[in-house]
């Protein structure tokens, strides 16, 4: 059963990645660079701190979101936002202070607990960008991070708060940027 779940978890990552690439080449969605950065590092941090952990095929989602987010990252060298300011790279230098102290620790659940820290940082770039203007992000996409996170929960073969906080925190501050998106949608009249 929990191979089915993290299956399909992974599946909802791929499907939730497809309305937001196709976004990006249309010019609807501007990723943030400097997410995208963090994001591609940490989320590979993540995955193998909860693999280590024993995370199953509640880990799979994360190694797909992984691979999928290098990808953005090379995308948003030509089609993200250039809408960066000082603020942005104060989030960046707090995210690579954290990834050094993973890299002393060495411990999976300070790795995962940070890694887990450094992802909200990350999404600040993101909900700044989007709070100006909320039509820069896929909805669909975050919203099906609510339904993906849970699920990857359910499918962990082993309960930790290393193999949880990360999916836990993620789906969090998944809500809130939806939130952002939907009130922010609409009071700014188009």
């Amino acid at each position: 059963m929990k191979e089915i779940l993290g299956s399909i978890a992974a599946l909802l990552a791929i499907a939730q990645s497809i309305p937001y690439i196709i976004d990006i080449f249309r010019g609807r969605t501007k990723p943030h660079l400097y997410t995208y950065l963090i994001w591609s590092i940490v989320t590979a941090i993540a995955f193998l701190g909860q693999a280590k952990a024993g995370g199953g095929p509640g880990a799979w989602t994360t190694g797909v979101m992984a691979a999928i987010s290098v990808g953005v990252l090379l995308l948003c060298v030509r089609y993200g936002t250039k809408d960066i300011t000082n603020l942005d790279g104060v989030f960046l230098a707090g995210a690579m202070a954290a990834i050094a102290l993973w890299l002393v620790t060495n411990d999976p659940l300070s790795s995962v607990v940070l890694a887990t820290l450094i992802d909200v940082l990350a999404f600040f770039p993101t909900i700044r960008k989007t709070y100006r203007d909320p039509r820069s992000e896929t909805l669909i996409s975050y919203i099906a991070n609510l339904f993906r996170h849970p699920l990857s929960i359910l499918a962990l073969a082993s309960y930790s708060l290393t193999t949880v906080i990360y999916p836990a925190g993620l789906f969090v501050i998944n809500a809130i940027l939806v939130t952002i998106i939907v009130v922010r949608r609409k009071s700014i009249v188009r």
